[in-house]
């Protein structure tokens, strides 16, 4: 009895952090103007952006994680899509030097504009946070494809146990000289193992774990106000219902080529991205995104 009292007292306590006024971006600070943006369906689509101020990238966001959770309104499949920062957007101007100059409006518009769905939710997580909740989980198997070193941290070929001091390397790391190419696969790679751990770690069933999860989201998230630990509750609870082949984790498929001065520049696939969309959409979502999975996307 003291132990359960003890659990409801800190998850009371997580659920206040994360809720706190402190945490909330305002919406004008976030969204793009109504009129440019989609409609409003029953899906919910979060955004999420992981923060990596101490990684070796050179532009603020360049070793960002940004990655949509879309969960269609049948809550039967959930796609989750990581976004190469590198991507050229317009005028050779990059996702992350977009997000840098301009912030979360333009983040927001260019996800819905591309992959053709509304925005319900944003979310800011700094990587301490995340090392911290990958802890609490045990530790994060992730598989690269080629082994690379960053700093003093050594990462091999094939399978890769990430902690909290390594978990933000291996995401913000450039392992081959590809603009992000490989970065944003790893990338994929860490929140498809997130996923995983999250939904096989007995948090529902464990008050105390589950509470010291979410207190460790809450130490280093911002949000919209419309995200509050009900809201989360939600995506949580529509995702742990799921079995493991009805959520998709890809990268946003893209195509690379050789500029004149030698440089990799990487473009949206304009051949796959309209499917993309129609997927997203709600047509034939579950087929498309295992098809991507089965392509290494």
């Amino acid at each position: 009895m003291v132990s359960a009292v003890g659990s409801i007292k800190d998850l009371n306590s997580a659920r206040a952090e994360f809720d706190d006024s402190s945490r909330i971006l305002p919406d004008e600070e976030i969204y793009p103007p109504g009129e440019i943006r989609p409609q409003t369906t029953e899906a919910r689509t979060l955004l999420l952006r992981v923060t990596n101020p101490e990684g070796p990238q050179t532009q603020a966001s360049q070793g960002d994680i940004f990655a949509v959770i879309h969960i269609p309104a049948s809550s039967d499949f959930a796609a989750v899509l990581t976004i190469n920062p590198s991507t050229q957007i317009e005028s050779g101007q990059t996702f992350a030097a977009l997000a840098d100059e301009d912030g979360w409006p333009v983040v927001v518009a260019i996800a819905e504009e591309f992959l053709g769905i509304r925005v319900d939710h944003v979310a800011e997580l700094e990587v301490s946070a995340l090392g911290r909740v990958v802890d609490e989980l045990g530790s994060l198997p992730v598989y690269s494809r080629t082994a690379f070193s960053s700093g003093q941290t050594e990462f091999v070929e094939g399978t890769n146990n990430l902690d909290s001091s390594t978990t933000g390397v291996f995401t913000a790391a450039d392992p081959v000289d590809d603009a992000g190419q490989t970065r944003t696969r790893n990338q994929r790679a860490a929140l498809r193992a997130l996923i995983h751990a999250l939904k096989s770690g007995g948090l529902a069933k464990d008050p105390n774990k589950g509470a010291t999860v979410l207190s460790h989201f809450a130490s280093g998230i911002h949000h919209d106000a419309a995200l509050t630990t009900l809201e989360l509750g939600k995506i949580a609870n529509s995702l742990r219902q799921l079995q493991a082949d009805d959520i998709a984790v890809v990268t946003v498929p893209t195509t690379s080529r050789r500029a004149d001065d030698d440089t990799v520049v990487i473009d949206f696939d304009s051949e796959a991205m309209p499917a993309l969309k129609d997927a997203l959409a709600g047509k034939d979502l579950p087929d498309f995104f295992r098809y991507l999975v089965s392509l290494g996307y």
